[in-house]
């Protein structure tokens, strides 16, 4: 039944879909021409990757039964791939042996076995899982280390754990993806453990601690170390990986235990890292009387400026403010160059502006930037020492914090966002539309942001007007001018170099991403692109050609990333970017559902597309830390109350995966926020993002429904950064594909 909701979603927007599986199984009752299966191929690859799974099975039935040759192969390893995905393990395996039986490549084959390998553990057969594990393994295909934790897993599960590190070992030996190494270290470190090797698993997690970028991996790490210190009786190395995890990681899991064992095998532990334990784990009666008690002792001045911040981040908590507010000064008094200054000038200063005048709370915000200019949060303080006094009517406060902020910050949006705002100073309060007019045109030219957007909107006099939101009609894809992107490349960083060992395609991980991909493994290879991605953002030729190529092996999101991280470089203005190079940043992607989603809610297909880039840069599986999933990152929660609303029996959760399900929810709730909001996009996305009560009260802090004042008055992050953003690609999505000259906002852009 599950499977067949995405259908029934589009078949519900009035779109249309890939040529139905009757149609594609039941064409000829005679062997279809070459052309046919090709198409019925295609047909239900689109549905797999649709997540119409059913429909691709019927598909992929179809071509098997009517095609032979390579095109009956690809199908019957693709439809593996589709019943690997439904836990159809058995049918899986029935076609996967099928598909080695008819004798395909050797490196086909050694793929179709590594799937065996791994469908086979899953049904318990573990003999015929390991022998065709090893076969891939000894044939050294790119995937080989990924088979060779596979095989090392299986003998785990056998208690073979010598063996086990043995094929750990021979894992370790080769190219291992960095993403992969802490996991790899950790296993063989444990299976040394298990095998009894305590030293060379001591070993192998000091090795771990090391070169592991995770805290959690670290704790753990440590933890391990101190129990095999203690069974082997070094109980200095006990005690040493004990204090580590509470005095460096006094927030993980390890921190209660290593904690208690300490203070039960009275080891000195002092009062300052008792309370941080304490606070990290919650535990703030007990916090506040560890810090109490430290600082009755009269501890050495940068000591005690740690423990009164600890201590008025638990007061604030508690809402005790003002006594919150004390310790943060106490804190700056004693060490302001200390490891918590910066963390208490900043928390000091939001909370003057809660309980404080405004005037207060504008002098700590510009001395906090001034204080920490190379602070994250210096320019948005800098930003906000200028709002407060605007808002007061202080009109010569606001002009100069804004004018310092120009000469102090040098990225782009910054001095985009201060030039708006002493634009909007100079108009509505100094009645200077020459001056104004002079810093909204500073604003646009520095960037093509959310700030510089709405500097067109002043200087076009629809400020006050919302964006569009309505139907622009369905959406549809261009060819692109690879020429000229070429061209434009070369213009700037020379031209593209062709000396061995400079293609990204020569590297181990782009063959392991390919394998990974081709074994359905998509997680794993995207990890394996991304490293790629990461490793070439000073090389704008391989960005372009990595970009290129990912988007010809269909993986949008990866290919979307990596055309943004080369527009992201210096100097680099989007709207003079060649198209083609825009339209992969920007891409058009599952448009079916999208035109019919959108026409179904009364919204632009350009929107949909907009809301998705942010949510999800287009990728299917994405999911957050909060819980929301698929391609528009609706919540669970709310996608039950979404099919309710929409009569959808049997939904699940996991129904989010698909993207027809995605898209036409996200484009539901969205359109049921503008329904809300009065079709005000500004209000409606902030409540997609950051729900509507949180909307409402942000309104009721304004004196008049100023947006450019409500998307400042957000004080979640990102909720502020995912209307910003949501609002540029919309304003490029209509550029690119909506017939506007250049990103805009406005409601009649011109041509």
């Amino acid at each position: 039944m599950l499977a067949m909701v995405g259908l029934a979603l589009l078949a519900a927007c009035g779109g249309e879909t890939a040529p139905s599986p009757e149609a594609t199984a039941t064409a000829t009752a005679t062997a279809a021409a070459p052309s046919e299966t090709t198409a019925g191929l295609t047909a239900a690859r689109e549905y797999q990757r649709n997540g119409q799974y059913e429909e691709a099975v019927a598909a992929y039935q179809g071509v098997i039964q009517q095609a032979d040759g390579q095109t009956q192969q690809q199908a019957r390893y693709d439809l593996a791939l589709t019943y690997i995905t439904i836990e159809r393990y058995s049918d899986a395996v029935t076609e996967l042996t099928a598909y080695i039986d008819a004798k395909p490549s050797p490196e086909d084959r050694q793929r179709a076995r590594f799937l065996l390998g791994r469908l086979y553990s899953t049904l318990g057969e573990l003999d015929k899982a390991r022998r065709s594990l090893e076969d891939y393994a000894d044939d050294e295909g790119p995937a080989t280390v990924y088979a060779r934790l596979e095989l090392a897993q299986l003998l785990v599960q056998e208690g073979r754990h010598d063996k086990a590190a043995e094929e750990l070992e021979k894992a370790l030996a080769l190219d291992v993806p960095p993403s992969l190494a802490p996991t790899l270290l950790l296993r063989l470190a444990n299976a040394y453990q298990e095998a009894g090797d305590d030293e060379q698993a001591i070993q192998r997690y000091e090795e771990l601690l090391q070169k592991s970028p995770s805290d959690d991996y670290k704790a753990l790490s440590l933890s391990r170390i101190a129990s095999l210190s203690r069974s082997l009786g070094d109980g200095e190395r006990w005690r040493q990986a004990l204090l580590d995890i509470v005095q460096k990681y006094p927030g993980s899991p390890q921190a209660p235990n290593a904690f208690d064992s300490l203070l039960a095998s009275e080891v000195p532990l002092d009062l300052l890292t008792q309370g941080i334990v304490h606070y990290r784990q919650q535990a703030y009666d007990e916090a506040l009387a560890a810090f109490d008690s430290f600082l009755a002792g009269n501890p050495p001045a940068p000591q005690a400026a740690v423990a009164h911040y600890y201590r008025g981040v638990i007061r604030e908590e508690q809402d005790a403010l003002q006594e919150a507010l004390a310790d943060y000064e106490a804190c700056l008094q004693l060490d302001p160059g200390g490891a918590s200054a910066e963390d208490a000038a900043w928390d000091r200063a939001l909370l003057l502006e809660e309980v404080a005048g405004p005037l207060e709370a504008a002098a700590a915000y510009d001395q906090f930037w001034q204080a920490y200019p190379g602070s994250a949060w210096a320019a948005r303080a800098a930003f906000l020492s200028g709002l407060i006094p605007y808002q007061a009517s202080d009109a010569a406060a606001a002009s100069a914090a804004w004018t310092e902020m120009l000469d102090a910050f040098a990225s782009p949006e910054q001095r985009a966002q201060a030039n708006l705002w002493l634009g909007q100073t100079d108009l509505l309060f100094l009645d200077d539309g020459e001056g104004a007019a002079a810093h909204f045109q500073q604003a646009l030219e520095a960037a093509a942001s959310f700030y510089g957007l709405r500097a067109e909107a002043w200087l076009g006099a629809e400020a006050s007007v919302a964006p569009p939101v309505e139907p622009e009609g369905a959406i549809t894809a261009a060819s692109s001018d690879w020429e000229a992107a070429e061209g434009w490349l070369a213009s700037r960083w020379g031209p593209e170099a062709v000396a061995a060992g400079t293609s990204p395609f020569e590297l181990p991980a782009w063959q392991r991403g390919q394998e990974l991909q081709q074994l359905g493994l998509a997680r794993e290879a995207a990890s394996e692109f991304l490293w790629l991605i990461n490793q070439s953002r000073s090389q704008p030729w391989r960005l372009y050609r990595l970009a290129r190529a990912l988007h010809d092996l269909g993986l949008t999101h990866l290919a979307a990333r990596a055309a943004t991280t080369l527009l992201e470089s210096p100097d680099v203005r989007l709207e003079q970017a060649p198209r083609a190079l825009l339209e992969l940043a920007y891409p058009l992607d599952y448009l079916t559902f999208i035109n019919a989603s959108a026409a179904e809610n009364g919204l632009s297909p350009l929107l949909l597309l907009a809301v998705i880039r942010q949510e999800s840069f287009f990728d299917p599986t994405a999911g957050s830390p909060a819980g929301a999933l698929g391609l528009a990152q609706v919540m669970p929660i709310t996608a039950s109350e979404i099919a309710q609303e929409l009569n959808i029996e049997d939904f699940s959760s996991s129904d989010l995966l698909r993207p027809p399900v995605s898209i036409r929810f996200g484009a539901h709730y969205l359109r049921s926020q503008l329904d809300l909001f009065d079709d005000n996009l500004f209000l409606a996305l902030a409540a997609y993002n950051g729900g509507p009560g949180n909307v409402s009260r942000w309104l009721e802090s304004l004196p008049t429904a100023d947006m450019d004042l409500f998307v400042e008055s957000i004080d979640i992050t990102e909720t502020r950064t995912f209307v910003k953003v949501v609002l540029g690609n919309y304003a490029m999505y209509r550029f690119l594909y909506g017939g506007a000259a250049h990103p805009t906002l406005l409601a009649s852009p011109g041509p």
